[in-house]
């Protein structure tokens, strides 16, 4: 075994704290490394298994979407790594100066120096980078069960909603034997790269600097300073923030990883909110039991005035609708109401006299042109009541005069029309117009939530007969179960199963479900990002609370000799615990100086671009960052007293001979 090699194998074994923290930060950043790489590989399996082959026609961009997120997690993995491992490499080498000094004494070269710490890297990779590859495993599988499981939920949803054609994607652990030198390898040269910088500048100091035990530059500490840091903290202060600014190639490492820290739990808790803010959005606020209908439709743009054009293939007449409320009135004891919709097929023409200068100002802050019309069919009864509210008699047009729009995360609800138009012109996608009759408006308090959802167009027309792309029946049933399958045999009977041909196939789709069911459905996607991101954020947490932890308790036991003298002239344990205490407290205020403004600005960086479609707004999360900067101090604290506390074991003259 080469002489370097020996000597960086003795040094691990002597301090063996420093290389506890140094093992598992490797362990750590291997152990991410292979659980993103197991992430991916069973998503990958899962897809292949589930469409066969190479994905078909989709097959790059199927690819694209597993390979992009995996990349960016490496890239995140790899930064936090070279922040905590470098740490630890850097402390051993500030720590080893006067060893440096006596080997270049007796002739040793800057090249063996940088091959001692190299192979302290070495080292430590042999036993940090297989334990992580298995942990890596472990929490793959782990991470996969439970995503795996919320996918099964989402099958069992979708098969609840969807009456024909349901479909499972089913996700299982697969693991392939190149992910494990695919994430050994990075893991390995991460470690020697963190390694290198501190071993090349190791060597470059001189002998009788190493020999005196002095790396860092003496730096003048202004006098303003100064006095403001006696007056907080007193004389101990003072000396807390000299120790800070001469050691400050140690303690910027941990700065940078407590900033980092910080960082991602404000981030990860603000885009967490955010992200429920628009689950928030998708419920409608009520939970009654569904039958849909919806038509297939083919778009195309119309050459001669550039609109959008939906053709439907099997739209729905509201007479047929209002028969579907009525067989689901059968049931007994449940309360049916139906409203059908064509929202694709008319604009409001030139004419805007009626428009409010609300309405004006809306489109012209969304840039829109055209104003898109929905003509809307309700069931017998409703209709009937919505004609007595409005005074007018029923065959009458009504104007629902209310709407909202998203502006700058902001829902704004405005009146589209000053008054109510006695007539209307609306237009198709070829220009061509047809002049409605408007009888009367319906009172602002007696417009139905469902008129209110996210999706409605600008101008809201209530006709006694239409034919629509949409049908949707809300029922509100006690025994929900029960009417569930009611609901069922009511589908069956109008609309028959086509033998091996889903209802898609014909044009058309029906649905049978829960409103709370079918929300959860829509918002799986945002509940499995979040098991993903918080079990990444808590594993990126663990490797930079490993760094803090091992330098700030290494620091303190490897300045025991400084301590002593200090303590020789007169210093008591007592002011010696304060001092301490006030480096701490002085290198988490830096971290947080860095890390707050981050962990604001990025997740209001993100939501300058949610806002610009939806009507979330960017919360400073008040309660998450006060926790945060107790939580990160009280653990900071604990570190440095739990240090000083087997500090004061040692005896006073034996460490300031080994000082000396």
């Amino acid at each position: 075994m080469k002489i370097t090699a020996r000597l960086a194998w003795n040094q691990l074994r002597r301090n063996r704290l420093r290389t506890l923290g140094a093992v598992i930060a490797v362990t750590l950043s291997a152990a991410l490394t292979t659980a993103v790489a197991c992430f991916v590989t069973s998503a990958y399996g899962s897809l292949l298994d589930f469409f066969g082959g190479d994905f078909g026609d989709y097959g790059a961009m199927y690819k694209m979407v597993l390979l992009i997120p995996g990349l960016f997690f490496g890239i995140l993995i790899f930064v936090m790594s070279v922040t905590v491992i470098s740490n630890v490499f850097l402390t051993s080498a500030n720590q080893r100066l006067k060893d440096f000094g006596v080997l270049k004494c007796v002739g040793g070269t800057p090249k063996q120096i940088r091959e001692s710490i190299l192979f302290e890297s070495i080292w430590i990779s042999a036993v940090g980078i297989p334990a992580g590859l298995l942990l890596g495993t472990g929490l793959g599988f782990l991470g996969v069960t439970v995503t795996a499981k919320n996918v099964e939920e989402l099958n069992k949803l979708t098969r609840s909603i969807l009456v024909r054609g349901s479909i499972g994607l089913d996700l299982k652990f697969h693991i392939y034997p190149g992910i494990y030198l695919a994430a050994a390898i990075p893991a390995f040269f991460t470690v020697l790269y963190s390694a290198y910088r501190p071993a090349k500048k190791a060597s470059e100091v001189s002998a009788l600097t190493c020999i005196r035990g002095i790396a860092s530059e003496e730096v003048d500490i202004r006098i303003k300073k100064r006095n403001l840091t006696k007056k907080i903290f007193g004389f101990e202060g003072i000396l807390a923030d000299r120790n800070l600014e001469r050691n400050r190639t140690i303690f910027k490492p941990t700065v940078k990883a407590l900033a980092i820290g910080v960082t991602l739990l404000l981030s990860t808790g603000s885009l967490a909110d955010q992200i429920r803010g628009i689950g928030e959005i998708m419920d409608p606020g009520y939970n009654l039991v569904e039958f849909s209908y919806v038509s297939a439709s083919k778009e195309s743009v119309n050459k001669s005035t550039g609109r959008d054009v939906y053709e439907m293939v099997k739209p729905i007449d509201s007479e047929t609708g209002r028969n579907i409320v009525e067989r689901l009135k059968g049931f007994g004891n449940v309360k049916v109401s139906g409203f059908g919709y064509d929202n694709t097929s008319y604009f409001l023409g030139k004419d805007n006299a009626y428009l409010s200068d609300d309405m004006k100002e809306s489109a012209e802050f969304r840039g829109i042109t055209d104003l898109r019309v929905v003509l809307m069919t309700l069931d017998t009864e409703s209709y009937a009541k919505a004609c007595e509210a409005a005074g007018v008699p029923e065959g009458s047009t009504l104007l629902v005069n209310r709407y909202w729009y998203n502006r700058k995360g902001r829902k704004k609800t405005i009146m589209p029309f000053n008054e109510c138009p006695k007539e209307l012109v609306l237009e198709n996608a070829a220009g061509e117009g047809t002049v409605v009759r408007v009888d009367g408006m319906l009172p602002e308090e007696l417009i139905p939530e469902f008129l209110d959802g996210p999706n409605q167009q600008e101008v809201k027309l209530i006709v006694p007969h239409g034919t629509g792309r949409f049908y949707e029946c809300l029922c509100d049933a006690e025994d929900e179960e029960a009417f569930m399958k009611f609901a069922e045999n009511v589908r069956a009977e109008m609309y028959p199963d086509f033998g091996e041909n889903s209802y898609n196939d014909e044009g058309y789709s029906i649905t049978v479900s829960k409103t709370e069911t079918m929300v959860r459905s829509m918002n799986f996607a945002i509940i499995i990002a979040e098991i993903v991101i918080y079990g990444f954020v808590a594993v990126l947490l663990l490797i930079g609370l490993v760094s803090v932890i091992s330098t700030l308790a290494t620091s303190v036991m490897a300045r025991a000799g400084e301590f002593a003298v200090l303590k020789s002239v007169g210093m008591t344990s007592r002011g010696l615990t304060k001092m301490l205490l006030t480096e701490s407290f002085m290198c988490t205020l830096k971290a947080m100086i860095r890390g707050l403004p981050l962990g604001i600005l990025i997740p209001y960086l993100v939501n300058l671009a949610i806002r610009q479609k939806l009507p979330v707004l960017y919360e400073l999360p008040v309660g998450l960052l006060v926790g945060s900067i107790l939580g990160i101090y009280a653990l900071v604290m604990t570190v440095t007293l739990l240090a000083v506390f087997k500090l004061r074991k040692q005896n006073l003259i034996e460490s300031i001979r080994y000082k000396s």
